[in-house]
């Protein structure tokens, strides 16, 4: 949103401090305001904002998780992005205390179509995530999270359109573990099922929508639901949870890390070893440099370290991921079979 009135800049620039930069001489180079996060309320979690300027003009750009703000949960949000934005507005409008203008006066830059799936356990979203992470959608290639998530990400970088694809329950856990929020175990477990998709249309498309004349807030929810499947439906719709012998494990970790037969059949007898003597004997009879090695590309086909201490790793009952049916509560989670 343009910021016109003088009131509104002024109770934002209140929470505002001054960075100069100054040379060896003292001479000031350059100066900018920047946000003092002390200068915010405790109560503030959940809604970011900032002021930008392109030279002309300056702006105050909001945005955060609406289901946060007004559930205390992401889980499960609307499709209606006048709703929504309202939801954003209201809580900048407590926040900065003021009166901001209604949702039809700002731009929109960003929204995230989100989807979750209820699997029969948490091990079967893991095993979905580790076929999606070799998974080829035409042009949009599934890179997974190197630093040991839950996550498989498609265009990670575009300002167009990209999607993501992760285990919801150890977020949620790693949330509240840190202090973010508050969540009982009943839905932590819950939540462990939960293989959620999340669809991203960044500022270039916005701006290419603004250009044919079309308002953000006219986009419907039947839309939304068709950009989600038209975004993820190449790349689902032959994903599904069965057992794996040992010649798709290691095609799997091949295509992961894009290494021989030879090298992935390495890496098996590694996994293999690992779980049946322990990490420390067979790091204790390994070369460091091969062990490590074996272990990042086990980590790329997304075999996790609670996988290599347990024997029930890749043995679930088959169960495909339909985008079409989605849970929308947690009562349907516990319904799900």
């Amino acid at each position: 949103m343009e910021i016109k009135d003088n009131a509104i800049r002024e109770r934002i620039s209140s929470c505002l401090h001054t960075l100069h930069c100054s040379d060896s001489d003292g001479a000031l180079v350059w100066s900018k305001k920047v946000l003092d996060v002390d200068a915010l309320r405790s109560d503030s979690v959940g809604l970011f904002w900032q002021l930008q300027n392109d030279g002309r003009r300056e702006y105050l750009v909001i945005g955060g998780s609406p289901a946060t703000i007004e559930h205390g949960l992401n889980v499960f949000g609307e499709l209606d992005l006048a709703y929504c934005a309202g939801i954003l507005i209201a809580a900048a409008c407590k926040e900065l205390a003021c009166i901001l203008p209604p949702y039809t006066a700002w731009q929109c830059r960003r929204i995230d179509v989100t989807g979750n799936f209820a699997l029969p356990d948490a091990a079967s979203v893991k095993q979905a995530l580790r076929q999606l992470a070799v998974s080829d959608g035409g042009r949009r290639k599934a890179s997974n999270d190197l630093r040991g998530g839950d996550s498989v990400y498609w265009n990670p970088s575009s300002d167009l359109v990209k999607g993501k694809a992760y285990h919801k329950g150890p977020q949620l856990r790693r949330l509240v573990r840190i202090g973010k929020l508050q969540c009982s175990d009943d839905l932590l477990n819950l939540s462990d099922r939960l293989l959620r998709f999340e669809h991203t249309r960044g500022a270039r498309w916005f701006r290419r929508l603004a250009e044919t004349g079309r308002e953000w807030f006219d986009i419907s929810a039947s839309e939304l639901v068709g950009f989600f499947m038209d975004f993820f439906g190449g790349v689902v719709s032959g994903v599904e949870v069965k057992d794996m012998e040992r010649k798709e494990l290691v095609d799997l970790i091949r295509q992961a890390n894009g290494i021989t037969e030879g090298q992935a059949e390495a890496a098996f007898t590694t996994y293999r070893n690992i779980r049946a003597d322990g990490l420390d004997v067979v790091r204790g009879f390994m070369g460091r440099s091969t062990f490590f090695k074996h272990l990042k590309w086990l980590k790329a086909a997304h075999i996790t370290a609670s996988d290599l201490s347990t024997g029930n790793v890749i043995h679930f009952r088959p169960v495909r991921v339909v985008l079409a049916q989605p849970v929308g509560s947690w009562d349907e989670i516990r319904h799900a079979a």
